[in-house]
């Protein structure tokens, strides 16, 4: 190997090494979280904004506003340090959680008996109807005189999270552009 050619080795190898242990497990979070947002339930918009990505090796933190209103995208603004990211690769991995903040975050995403509270303001696109339980209404069961009320279908975060589901081409996708990039 010639000379001049190990800074660009060097380069490379942090650049892999970055895209790793962070740029791509960073990137599919996001996209993940940009698909539940879209597909869970969006009431006031506390729910949608309260997801958050944790990577406590690499001392990450990328979060919602946690409030209602408008759907805001979760991002991480910061980078780890090369220290952080030579403590992951000789951990052999980076562990990036994501969950949402809400109290009620189980029973949003169907994985909880519901219980109701007071619902505020309805509103545009409800769906109305009874169901036994739990928050989501299958369309069969749809009564327009009922009182239960949802915003997404039933079971759509165990859809979108199964192995039949989208998350993990989300993932895929994400890794592959990121991937693509340093090639």
């Amino acid at each position: 190997m010639a000379r001049n050619e190990i800074p660009k080795l060097i380069t490379r190898i942090k650049a892999v090494s970055q895209a790793v242990t962070f740029t791509a497990p960073a990137r599919s979070s996001e996209k993940v979280i940009s698909a539940l947002q879209k597909a869970g339930p969006n009431w006031t918009g506390k729910f949608a904004n309260s997801w958050i990505i944790q990577n406590k090796q690499l001392g990450l933190l990328a979060d919602g506003t946690q409030q209602p209103g408008e759907i805001s995208p979760v991002k991480f603004e910061i980078r780890p340090s090369r220290t952080a990211i030579k403590r992951a690769l000789a951990a052999g991995k980076s562990v990036f959680e994501i969950s949402n903040m809400t109290s009620y975050a189980n029973q949003a995403a169907d994985l909880e008996d519901f219980i109701p509270g007071p619902a505020g303001p309805e509103p545009p696109n409800v769906l109305r109807g009874e169901r036994e339980n739990r928050r989501g209404i299958p369309p069969s069961n749809l009564d327009p005189e009922g009182l239960d009320r949802a915003t997404a279908p039933l079971d759509w975060f165990t859809t979108y999270a199964s192995k039949s589901g989208t998350m993990q081409s989300d993932v895929d996708a994400a890794f592959k552009q990121v991937f693509e990039r340093i090639k």
